[in-house]
């Protein structure tokens, strides 16, 4: 069971290219600034499994990505870039400087377009199974968050207990929140982007890895289980950042901070210290 952190907060909105940008943040004087991008669908208390065990060592900011949660939810308006934009709007009105950056799936790429806009801009950056390529099996997957995010919560959790019965009750319903509580065009236009890419066989995103300066490290889920980010996410990855790092968790498949909490912090912590002052 995903349970309330126990770490202090507070909440509160920013506005970033007019749109409302629902902030929950840890505060830890003179720790290093850690923000947390959550996936598609999904909303910042998606970081709940592992907040508490950051809170003590970093400044947490847990925000809500436009559509999602209690941010702003325009009708349209939902390109990777846009995001990023809303990324830097937020880290100027809080006056971050060098902060780490930590994104799980849309929120790794956001996290990449924003630092191949911003070189060496962030301490350090942690992709949590970002999907690299566009691969054609998304856009069932579109059609399918579409067709959740139309339910009632009470119908969404009820199909979320019955996929996965070893979630808890209470996981299904704060799922069934989040996706229900997202806006339909963030599903649609990230699902005409990915269309259009596969028309034109424009379907790599890594060559944005070459503007990135930041120290990076990019954690794979497997497949076998869900994972999204590919073996040539990986090689990619380090061609363009022969610095970078490559950690596969394999008992686990896309929600690694979720399914395999302990390992997930094992590898991320000691990684954030090292690159975060």
């Amino acid at each position: 069971m995903t349970s309330t952190p126990a770490a202090a907060s507070r909440e509160y909105a920013l506005i970033a290219n007019g749109t409302a940008i629902a902030m929950t943040e840890f505060p830890a004087p003179g720790k290093p600034p850690l923000v947390l991008l959550h996936g598609i669908g999904s909303r910042g208390s998606s970081w709940w499994p592992v907040v508490d065990a950051l809170a003590g060592d970093f400044h947490l900011y847990q925000l809500d990505l436009r559509g999602h949660g209690a941010s702003g939810k325009p009708e349209h308006g939902y390109a990777v870039e846009v995001f990023a934009d809303d990324l830097q709007s937020v880290l100027e009105a809080l006056e971050l400087e060098q902060p780490a950056i930590m994104g799980h799936s849309l929120g790794g790429l956001v996290t990449l377009y924003w630092a191949s806009q911003h070189p060496a801009a962030a301490s350090a950056l942690v992709l949590e199974d970002p999907p690299l390529h566009t691969l054609p099996e998304i856009l069932p997957a579109f059609d399918g968050w579409i067709q959740l995010a139309s339910l009632t919560p009470e119908q969404a959790a009820a199909w979320y207990h019955q996929e996965y019965p070893h979630w808890t009750l209470d996981d299904c319903q704060r799922r069934a929140e989040a996706i229900t509580g997202t806006a339909l065009g963030v599903f649609a236009d990230l699902r005409a982007a990915s269309a259009q890419a596969l028309e034109l066989g424009d379907t790599d995103r890594t060559p944005i890895l070459a503007g990135v300066q930041s120290p990076a490290l990019l954690l794979r889920g497997n497949p076998e289980f869900g994972g999204m980010a590919t073996l040539d996410d990986a090689a990619r990855f380090q061609e363009f950042l022969p610095h970078g790092e490559v950690v596969e968790i394999t008992k686990a498949g896309h929600g690694l901070h979720r399914d395999a909490t302990e390992r997930f912090l094992e590898i991320v912590v000691p990684f954030l210290q090292r690159h975060t002052v």
